[in-house]
């Protein structure tokens, strides 16, 4: 059921302001969303219980790390015992159904409020920007501040949460989406009159993955070169090996990884060796084999969400190529990422009937 959401202040305070009646009317016992910092400068995932503490910009178009990371470090050890809403961006819920699948993340007791993204800036675009970035969007302006993975987004638009807080389509307030049982217990007794804009809705959200999906085929024809080793070489030039990519992503999991392990410390004689059978060498060593590798580990759950990319510190414009590597192996697979929570993983489990085709003339 969809139900209107009337506008106060603002966008944000009057998805603040529904927030906190949850906490204070006791439907949930704490909640995780975007909570600008003291100075405005940034925001950042924040867990409240305190309802006098709760000033949420669950619009702010920042992403600093995904929620869906910081539901996996509160939940895979135990699960909550008390009701938990998390706020997230579609490409962060993904993240989590994802991580639930692999035993990373607990949703028993989660109440997981999607909202709608209009996209999000560089932390350094959002820090120095003059004027709120928030209301710049929400205006339907500042497109050319977009990281590269919101402009080719998939799709900003939240599935399989129990609430989704709707912008597209709305005029003068919020929809309020309730697509489960848990979420309409919460929202049937607030008061709220259903809305009388459901195909409106419906037919924004329609224009907005049509738009995003042209985006998307433009943008990946337009690096679709970037194929074979000396390219991939000359994409990565810049690499310094860091790993900050792998530590960024939502997707990578390991308790420990193979290449921050004792495997590629070779003894001095090795080096050598190599030196001479190759005549040089670039140093740090491997990073090539790191990208292919975290590539074949994470791409069928790939959400996209560009993290890896605003983690570089060479700025190598890492969606460039992944944008195209995820679309291309999901579509093998048949398989979206966070988009059926039942669905197993494609690497995960056996089925006879997939690639028969292959070696075959």
């Amino acid at each position: 059921m969809i139900y209107e959401l009337k506008m106060e202040e603002d966008a944000g305070t009057t998805v603040n302001n529904l927030l906190r009646s949850m906490l204070k009317d006791g439907k949930i016992d704490a909640l995780v969303a975007m909570q600008e910092t003291p100075t405005g400068k940034s925001a950042f995932p924040t867990m409240v219980s305190d309802p006098d503490k709760l000033h949420t910009n669950v619009f702010a178009p920042l992403l600093p790390v995904s929620i869906g990371t910081v539901v996996s470090h509160m939940t895979k050890v135990q699960g909550t015992k008390k009701p938990l809403a998390v706020v997230l961006r579609a490409c962060e819920l993904r993240a989590l159904l994802e991580l639930a699948k692999i035993k990373q993340a607990d949703l028993d007791n989660l109440i997981l409020i999607g909202v709608d993204c209009l996209g999000t800036f560089p932390m350094k675009t959002y820090s120095d920007f003059d004027g709120d970035p928030t209301e710049v969007l929400l205006k339907g302006e500042g497109e050319e501040y977009l990281r590269t993975a919101c402009l080719n987004c998939k799709d900003p638009v939240p599935e399989n949460a129990d609430i989704v807080i709707g912008v597209y389509g709305a005029d003068e307030g919020l929809f309020l989406d309730a697509r489960t049982e848990k979420g309409e217990g919460i929202l049937s007794d607030m008061n709220l009159d259903e809305t009388e804009d459901v195909e409106v809705r419906e037919q924004a959200v329609s224009d907005v993955r049509g738009k995003k999906d042209e985006t998307r085929k433009e943008f990946m024809e337009e690096h679709a070169d970037i194929l074979g080793v000396d390219k991939l070489l000359e994409f990565f030039d810049t690499c310094v090996n860091c790993h900050n990519c792998m530590k960024a992503c939502p997707i990578c999991y390991c308790k420990e990884c193979l290449f921050e392990s004792s495997v590629f410390d070779l003894e001095a004689n090795k080096y050598m060796a190599k030196a001479k059978s190759k005549g040089a060498f670039k140093t740090p060593t491997d990073s090539l084999l790191f990208h292919v590798t975290r590539f074949n580990h994470m791409i069928l759950s790939c959400v996209e969400c560009g993290l890896c990319e605003q983690a570089c510190p060479s700025d190598i414009p890492l969606m460039d190529i992944i944008t195209s590597i995820a679309e291309n192996a999901q579509r093998e697979f048949e398989y979206e990422p966070g988009k059926d929570p039942e669905e197993e993983m494609p690497m995960v489990v056996y089925r006879e009937d997939e690639f028969q085709d292959v070696g075959e003339g």
